[in-house]
């Protein structure tokens, strides 16, 4: 069975319940147990949204030392930096960036924070640094990626 997510909140508590009592109903016709695990929401999809269109807009532009990368390795480069930059600044992220030595021990392997574990915070923080960084590397940020940035901006007021 799939993870299905259910953004529970008082205007929609009652639909949205029906929903996981039915489709708990649905996985238990299998025999297995169903997990329903509730928790709070990190972030939002507005600010996902956001970050996304920003880290894409990195990789359609940029092309540092002249090579092009896809749109993973910029989040990759992208988060890693940011790490760096919430350390020097002395507020480092829960989750840091990481060398851990490779299974063969011949090579250490860079691990960074994942994004989905960002509050809504550092999220924002993120938004913001990807903004400064964007302009450091001449980024145009296309009209879609300041659709997303408005829509989120507001969903804030």
């Amino acid at each position: 069975m799939s993870s299905i997510i259910f953004n529970v909140t008082d205007k929609n508590v009652k639909s949205e319940m029906v929903k996981v009592w039915e489709m708990t109903k649905k996985g238990l016709k299998s025999g297995e147990p169903v997990v329903v695990t509730l928790s709070r929401q990190k972030g939002s999809r507005l600010q996902e949204n956001c970050y996304h269109a920003q880290i894409n807009d990195f990789a359609k532009q940029v092309k540092p030392l002249g090579n092009k990368h896809t749109i993973a390795a910029w989040k990759e480069m992208l988060v890693f930096d940011f790490a760096r930059e919430k350390l020097l600044m002395g507020e480092p992220l829960k989750e840091g960036n990481k060398l851990i030595p490779s299974l063969c021990g011949t090579a250490m392997i860079s691990s960074r924070p994942a994004t989905s574990d960002f509050d809504k915070d550092v999220r924002s923080q993120f938004i913001e640094y990807l903004f400064v960084k964007g302009t450091e590397y001449g980024v145009e940020f296309t009209d879609r990626t300041l659709s997303d940035y408005e829509t989120y901006r507001e969903s804030q007021k």
